[in-house]
């Protein structure tokens, strides 16, 4: 009877010691995926009303996207600008670079480091954009070399000769099943 009470002590009134003991050293499974659901679930609702909120715009959103995106174009003219005004007018731009020569080091570094952050950020982007277009790829890839591989069993079934097995590795001809088929 001392056992049955004490286990009654330990484990009654809506608790369980034991229960209890181990989530110390390890996590509630359940209870963590209860949180992670619940922390994706705002995630996506946060999400959702972003993109709602975004197709709601008003002229000041689209102004502020135009001049998000000027930067790019600016840099890229400017750099023409810069040569092609170097063969009208040598002399002015002698003295432009003359100025931009007595620039201190850190200006330099400080403008090349927000340049190339920049311009890289872009770089990032249009990378995993590559990226996902070759797991794209991929996926058709193997989808292509499945079908490929049906049309051929679908070729063996109707009497023509099998595929030669030793170029190909991908094919799956077997000349058993094939004989199996056939009967």
């Amino acid at each position: 009877m001392g056992l049955i009470q004490m286990i009654q002590a330990l484990m009654g009134g809506n608790r369980n010691a034991v229960k209890e003991l181990a989530e110390v050293f390890r996590v509630n499974a359940e209870a963590s995926e209860a949180r992670g659901h619940d922390l994706d679930a705002a995630a996506l609702s946060q999400f959702a009303a972003e993109f709602v909120a975004r197709s709601q715009r008003t002229w000041w959103d689209s102004l502020v996207d135009g001049l998000n995106r000027l930067p790019r174009p600016l840099f890229t003219l400017g750099v023409f600008f810069i040569f092609t005004w170097s063969w009208i007018n040598p002399v002015m731009m002698a003295e432009v670079f003359g100025a931009w020569a007595i620039i201190p080091t850190p200006v330099w570094v400080l403008i090349t480091t927000v340049v190339t952050f920049f311009f890289g950020g872009r770089a990032q982007v249009k990378d995993m954009d590559f990226q996902r277009e070759m797991a794209g790829v991929m996926a058709g890839t193997q989808t292509f070399l499945a079908q490929r591989r049906q049309l051929r069993a679908l070729d063996a079934e109707e009497g023509a000769e099998p595929p030669d097995t030793q170029d190909d590795p991908t094919t799956d001809f077997n000349p058993a099943l094939a004989d199996w088929r056939a009967s």
